[in-house]
């Protein structure tokens, strides 16, 4: 047996270790996968979704893993949150969806995302935090991320930069404190913030 052939044959045999490795991990321990999946936004293409109305993204090597944007049922329509008030253009008539990840069809997580400025914006919607009757938001690294894969900047902005605009931003936090005296617009604020409120609850429980 000569040197060329056993080096075939323990390349094979490695190759073959390595086969049953990424098997195992991509179909019993999917996160770990997904770690190194969503760092890299240029890995995911945008391909041919089934439904109309949505939008759906497909890893370039890891292909069972996919990322489904639902613009087709609004979660909440004309959303509204004071944090907003840090956007360029805070949109009234804003409305939040459902951006879901899936390996092999199944899902994995759930964000919720803020679609405003006439559709020119798609950014995460922050994570919400209670401190002495005060509202602070704040967003998750893997938040950025899918935004980075499946957001869009109407000035073309990292997702780093827009989050950033809005955490540091002088509508960080919003005091809580009850007022006396409520005004029209305060009451329609309330409602909006319940409405709000209920959808987060309804993907928290997912």
């Amino acid at each position: 047996m000569d040197l060329f052939t056993i080096l075939v044959g323990i390349f094979s045999l490695l190759l073959g270790f390595i086969g049953v490795f990424l098997t195992f991990v991509t179909f019993f321990a999917p996160n770990l996968v997904l770690k190194a999946a969503i760092h890299n936004p240029k890995r995911w293409q945008e391909v041919s979704a089934v439904q109309d109305g949505k939008k759906l993204f497909r890893h370039n090597i890891f292909s069972g893993y996919t990322i489904e944007v639902d613009f087709a049922n609004p979660v909440v329509n004309s959303f509204y949150e004071y944090w907003m008030e840090a956007l360029h253009r805070p949109d009234k008539t804003a409305s939040t969806h459902h951006v879901t990840l899936f390996f092999n069809g199944l899902p994995l997580e759930q964000e919720l995302f803020l679609l405003y400025d006439g559709s020119r914006n798609f950014i995460p919607v922050p994570l919400l935090s209670m401190n002495n009757k005060k509202r602070y938001v704040s967003f998750s690294q893997r938040q950025k991320q899918i935004a980075n894969i499946v957001g869009y900047d109407y000035f073309d902005r990292d997702f780093d930069e827009v989050c950033s605009k809005i955490e540091n931003s002088r509508f960080n936090p919003e005091s809580l404190a009850e007022p006396k005296n409520l005004t029209k617009r305060q009451i329609e604020d309330l409602g909006q913030k319940i409405e709000s409120f209920r959808a987060r609850s309804s993907l928290a429980r997912r």
